[in-house]
């Protein structure tokens, strides 16, 4: 089933970064790798995106937070990846930026950046399925 803005329920689409997400776009001004998923939310799921940061198994820090964003970054061996999740009335969104500093960041996202999308929607799936279940079981 077809819904708002070509999202199909229950399903992770590959999207373009949403107008919303300005502190990911305002972090990185020339990323070399983004990316963005959206889920449809179901009734009754969160919309604080603080309550969406296990997407990402807590491994990154939350570093900004404005409106229905939360923003997220992690630094190692010259990589800064930059994460963001936001969550307005209808989907929530997984944004990913990477920027590479030097000849080992850029071989080792060589490498990761092929696994990434699946990863990325994978992270997402799992963590709308138990937000759905903790909902469900919450509800009346």
């Amino acid at each position: 089933m077809v819904t708002v803005l070509g999202m199909v329920k229950g399903k992770v689409l590959a999207v373009p970064f949403p107008e919303g997400a300005r502190l990911i776009q305002e972090a990185l001004e020339r990323p070399d790798y983004r990316d963005a998923y959206a889920m449809e939310l179901l009734p009754g799921m969160p919309r604080d995106p603080a309550a969406w940061t296990g997407i990402l198994r807590d491994a990154f820090p939350v570093v900004g937070r404005q409106g229905g964003e939360v923003l997220m970054k992690v630094s190692a061996s010259g990589l800064d990846a930059w994460a963001s999740i936001l969550v307005d009335s209808e989907r929530v969104t997984l944004c990913s930026a990477v920027k590479t500093n030097g000849w080992r960041s850029k071989a080792y996202w060589g490498v990761v950046r092929w696994v990434h999308p699946f990863m990325a929607r994978l992270m997402i799936v799992r963590t709308h399925r138990t937000l759905a279940g903790v909902t469900s079981a919450s509800s009346p």
